[in-house]
Parts: structure tokens; sequence; C-alpha cells
């Protein structure tokens, strides 16, 4: 009911590009006022908070000595989802062509770089009696050129070398999968049997571990009974739980967040069953949501994200499952990943959206 309100009264505080929405609509209302009549995207926000968008056509008119002002509104919300779902998936589209070049590309280099580093350790090792026999041919006291090496730390530069290109494949892996659609194959699987199992590999995975304790995190359970068969690749749905659950729990160790806990939910949504995971950790910016699905694009500092995980997680529920992944956050107030997935394996859908 907007009855006795102005329109500053159903606006949000602050419109697209931050600036006072008042200040705005001044601006707009002398822009009518000179031309005639003007069309412009507005933010509203409803009595309980939510912001919606609107178009707004805004006309100027006389009426004898008077001056009016008449506006028409058209709620476009789903409408701008919608044209920010498209751009977002010609962009994956595109950018997994571009992965799978550039990981062929490196690949062969890498390889020479790895190659090259394991025989360099081997040629510096003076167990070996074939560096013996070459050692003593050169008239070269072994003995000493291990204390050199030891001395200018020669042996942890090459193991270094190693770590980095080890670190480099891995990320090559990554890319691949990102662009490539899965041959798995399609099976019926009970979802909550395969939460339980990513929650208990989330618990022991070493790298989580060391730098997480998964146990200090509260697990809240809120899955609906007799919940249908999902035809899904159980190794990558694992794959994407994994890797959320692995992110929320990191958000609530940077966040210190106190009385830490991740809610997995599952529920049916018409020809989809939900998975909702959950945490009450720092929340996420506005506009890092917008980019969280983007491949390469991490929060993460140099060494720790490569930036694929949740992009690798978003083509295998929208390209190799039909499904889709959004994400609903606000700054303080946790964030919340909501995955759906079709009950019937060829259900054509939207490919994904963001929120």
């Amino acid at each position: 009911n907007t009855l006795g309100k102005t329109p500053l009264d159903v606006s949000a505080p602050t419109q697209y590009d931050g600036s006072n929405s008042a200040d705005q609509a001044r601006q707009y209302i002398e822009e009518a006022c000179k031309k005639g009549q003007i069309v412009f995207e507005w933010r509203h926000q409803r009595p309980e908070g939510e912001i919606w968008d609107a178009e707004v056509h805004l006309m100027s008119f006389q009426s004898g000595d008077r001056s009016f002002l008449q506006f028409t509104l058209q709620d476009i919300t789903e409408r701008k989802k919608t044209t920010a779902l498209m751009m977002q998936t010609e962009k994956m589209m595109m950018v997994g062509g571009l992965a799978a070049g550039m990981a062929h590309e490196i690949n062969n280099p890498l390889g020479i770089i790895t190659q090259t580093a394991q025989i360099i350790q081997r040629r510096l090792d003076p167990a070996l009696p074939a560096n013996q026999s070459v050692a003593a041919a050169c008239g070269l006291d072994l003995d000493s050129l291990r204390q050199y090496l030891n001395e200018r730390q020669i042996n942890e530069f090459v193991v270094n070398i190693r770590t980095a290109t080890e670190r480099a494949a891995k990320i090559i892996v990554s890319m691949l999968k990102f662009s490539r659609k899965s041959e798995s194959l399609t099976e019926l699987v009970d979802l909550s049997q395969l939460i339980e199992q990513s929650l208990l590999l989330a618990a022991t995975d070493y790298d989580l571990k060391k730098k997480y304790d998964f146990k200090e995190i509260a697990i809240i359970r809120e899955f609906a009974p007799n919940l249908p068969l999902v035809p899904i690749m159980a190794m990558e749905i694992e794959q994407t739980l994994l890797n959320l659950l692995k992110n929320a729990a990191q958000a609530l160790r940077i966040g210190q967040t106190q009385a830490p806990q991740i809610t997995v939910r599952t529920h049916r949504d018409d020809n989809f069953v939900v998975v909702e995971i959950e945490d009450n950790g720092p929340g996420i910016p506005l506009d890092i949501q917008k980019r969280i699905f983007e491949p390469f694009f991490t929060t993460k500092p140099v060494g720790q994200g490569t930036g694929l995980g949740l992009s690798i997680s978003y083509a295998i529920i929208t390209t190799n499952h039909h499904g889709r992944i959004s994400v609903r956050s606000a700054p303080g107030a946790g964030a919340c990943f909501t995955i759906h997935l079709p009950l019937a394996a060829a259900t054509p859908s939207l490919p994904g959206e963001t929120a």
C-alpha cells in the first residue's frame, strides 16, 4: 500500500551508481521538465526491505497554469536477472574455449620445466653411481659439492621449482575440467547420502583441516524427508558440494565468526530438488556477488586460489546437469548458495543464474 507516500518513500536509499536517491530523483525531474518525457531504471524498496527494479516512464505536462508530472512503473526485476544470466552464460562459453586453448599451450612448456627440475635433482644427488663416476673423472669432491649446494640453498630452489610446477599442473587440470563437458554417466542418487559423504570428506580433507578445523563448525542438517532420487553425475555434484563447504569454512575462519555454523538444506521445488548451503559468516559484498562465478575471479591472496572453483561448479550444475546455481548474501549476514537439480535428466531449464 503506497497511499499517502511519495516516490522517495518507496525508493531504495541509493541507486545503481551509489548516488543518493533524493539527489538523483531531482535530476530526473529536471530532465523530464526540459524534455517532456524520459525513461530510466530505478531501485525501489518494499516495506519489508526487499529491493526491486523498475523501468520508470516520467512525463511532464501543463494543465492551465499548473505543471504536473506523471509516471508509470514496470517491474523489470526478472527481466534484469534473465539478461544478466544470458550475459553470464555467453561469457562462460567463451572463456571455456579460451581455457582449453590456454591449458594445452601451457602444458608443453610446463612439462619441460618439471622434467628438467627432476633431472637437475638427480644429477646433483651424490649417492647415484653415475654422478660419482663423472665427478671422479672431473676430479670433483662430491662432499664439498653437497656442502656448497646446501650453503647456497640450490636444492631448496629446485624443490621450489617443482612445487610451483605441480601447482600450475593442478590449475591446468582445473581449466580442462572447466572447459570440457563431462562424459560421466548419470545415475539415480540419494542426495542426502551424497551430502553426508561430502561432509565427511570436508571433515577429513588435509588442506581444509590444516587451515580450518571443520570439526569446530556446527553442521545443521535440514533434509526434507522422502526426497526422490535425482539423476546426476555423483562425482561432479560431490565435487561441487565439497567446494561450497570448503569456501564456507574459509569464510567463517576469515570472518572469525563466533559459534560458526553451516546449514545444509534440501527440499523439492516442482520438478527440481534444491540444495542450500548457508553459513553465518561475514557475507559477500554485492560487487563480488556479481562476479563470483566468473573464471579466474578470486578474493583469496596470491597463491591461495585459482578463481576456478566456483566457475567449475557453475559449469557442472548448469551445463552438465541443466540446473541452476545462485548466491544470496548480505554483508555481515552470511551467505547462501542454492542449487536446483532437475528431476528429469533431459529437463530443459535456464542454464544458470546469479543473484
